[in-house]
């Protein structure tokens, strides 16, 4: 059973392969929620994703630095079901939210980029094969963004 079967307020975070940035997003926003006492719940996928990989041993230490355990993820390929159950959908690049508005336009309306979501125009980009500092820079990112989301699940 999926965790967010059970949840009913739930976000999803969506990249290339999930296993760097939106499993980091999602750690993030949980890590963040449950501080703010908040009732939602996120959850990762990927656009072109190998499921079952862990995430990258850079992504984990990056959020381990913050005090976030990444752990237990295991990639996964994004589906029609996550996409329809999830009260919003945040894509890291303008490219990948252009892509799920063709593949999904029945629920277009729900899919941003996370920096869309808050406002302003900004990609996330992919630090996969990159140093250990490029993911903190990439945790800082997403970090920073984290109270502005929350803020719209008030």
């Amino acid at each position: 059973m999926r965790i967010e079967d059970n949840i009913q307020n739930h976000i999803l975070f969506v990249c290339t392969g999930n296993t760097c940035r939106s499993p980091m997003a999602a750690a993030i926003f949980n890590y963040y929620a449950e501080r703010e006492n908040k009732s939602w719940f996120a959850i990762s996928a990927g656009l072109a994703a190998e499921s079952g990989l862990p995430v990258t041993p850079e992504a984990k230490e990056a959020l381990a630095l913050l005090g976030i355990n990444l752990e237990d993820h295991r990639s996964r390929q994004l589906d029609e079901k996550m996409m329809k159950d999830a009260k919003i959908v945040l894509t890291m690049t303008a490219t990948q939210r252009d892509l799920l508005h063709i593949y999904y336009p029945d629920i277009a309306e729900k899919i941003f980029t996370i920096y869309e979501f808050i406002g302003t125009e900004k990609d996330i980009t992919d630090p996969y094969g990159g140093s250990l500092e490029t993911y903190q820079e990439t945790a800082e990112m997403l970090t920073g963004v984290m109270p502005y989301i929350l803020k719209k699940f008030d």
